[in-house]
């Protein structure tokens, strides 16, 4: 690994150095997810020790490697599927120009280029839509699935304040919001259940043309509810339930699968960019949107302090954690307690009522459990506090 320089087309730049407690590929798809915008949309990975660089030119689906600074070579690729970004990023930082031979075909020029990515157009085209359980599975590793919805709140509530406005809450249930034209809502009630609506005016799914409605198809009637306006369902290009794990909707599965899209549009990046960054700051909120510094440091300003919740009954903590112990394992991205693992409610018998009783008692949120899942698992959100004793028991 060497030194290496992030760059885009608005002069943005980021250095990243081996050695750090994140890798050069997360970093650069981080610094790919603040950045990214409409007039946006060419990023590049540059060893200059090297004379190599790495480009992706996101708006027309290529990926670029170039070898030398004076009389370059210049090779060019059709981007294919979603995981072409982060294999070239790995290979790239692992080994330049080099190690990414095996993953062309590369093209020598612009010319043959678009021959190659409007044949692959073509062929997209014609071919089948994307299935629905791909299209979940790659959202499953999104930067929203893996945010805990108690630090996607208190973002929302910061990002809220900086855009002018203030969260409100009415009959138990806050709504957070922001963006003019592109805009990101959301509203959580008291026990952690909500919906998050994204609207990318760019998206093919964004026309006024559009059929919302059919979009919040599967969207559980309680969370439905929270965007009717006057009747009429908000329109959305991206809807994100938090009744169970953050899935998308149904309908708008559906959607992307009949049109051969993927979850970019959506318009989720509206979001990510502020969920991508490790440390949640004011100068991070700088890089990502297009508020002012003033407007930025009202809006941290403006926000309390997260309110540190008291300490956990210890017995019931203990049984709760000896239950885990026994029956349980924390989900991929440490969001979830996921209880009776593949077990029937028959299976687990009166065990199951003693978790949810414990669950209560511990004030701790319960979701639904997603579908396809054993009639007895139980998911729980993670809690720093449980967090801390399961420590004690894995």
């Amino acid at each position: 690994m060497r030194p290496l320089t992030f760059s885009d087309d608005k002069d943005n730049e980021q250095e990243w150095l081996p050695g750090g407690d994140q890798s050069a590929a997360d970093a650069f798809l981080e610094f790919v997810a603040r950045h990214r915008a409409a007039d946006n949309t060419s990023f590049s990975m540059e060893d200059a020790a090297g004379e190599e660089a790495l480009v992706f030119m996101v708006d027309i689906g290529a990926i670029c490697r170039v070898k030398g600074w004076q009389d370059s070579h210049t090779e060019y690729r059709v981007v294919t599927n979603s995981g072409d970004h982060r294999t070239h990023a790995v290979e790239f930082a692992r080994g330049g120009f080099t190690a990414l031979d095996p993953h062309g075909p590369w093209l020598p020029d612009a010319d043959s280029f678009l021959q190659a990515r409007s044949a692959h157009l073509e062929q997209r085209a014609t071919r089948r839509a994307p299935r629905a359980d791909d299209l979940r599975s790659e959202f499953d590793r999104s930067v929203l699935r893996r945010t805990h919805p108690r630090e996607l709140r208190r973002r929302l509530e910061i990002l809220t304040r900086i855009d002018g406005r203030e969260p409100v809450t009415a009959s138990g249930v806050t709504h957070y919001g922001y963006g003019a034209g592109d805009t990101v809502n959301a509203w959580f009630t008291a026990d952690g259940r909500g919906l998050v609506l994204t609207f990318d005016h760019s998206s093919a799914l964004g026309s006024p043309e559009d059929a919302h409605a059919a979009l919040y198809e599967g969207v559980p009637a309680d969370l439905l509810a929270l965007v009717r306006d006057g009747g009429t369902l908000v329109a959305a290009t991206g809807i994100f339930t938090f009744s169970g794990p953050c899935a998308m909707a149904d309908g708008l599965v559906t959607r992307l699968q009949d049109d051969g899209l993927g979850i970019e549009a959506t318009g989720v990046r509206l979001l990510e960019r502020f969920l991508a960054v490790r440390d949640f700051t004011p100068e991070a909120v700088a890089e990502a949107g297009e508020w002012s510094a003033e407007d930025i440091a009202k809006g941290f300003a403006a926000t309390p302090a997260p309110e540190h919740a008291g300490p956990l009954d210890p017995e019931a903590l203990t049984s709760f954690c000896k239950i885990w112990a026994d029956s349980g394992y924390n989900d991929r991205w440490d969001v979830h307690y996921v209880l009776f693992d593949s077990r029937t409610i028959e299976e687990t018998g009166t065990a199951r009522d003693t978790l949810l009783e414990l669950v209560r008692s511990l004030g701790l949120e319960l979701v639904d459990s997603p579908p396809g899942a054993a009639t007895g698992e139980v998911w729980v959100r993670s809690d720093p506090r449980v967090d801390a004793e399961l420590g004690n028991w894995a």
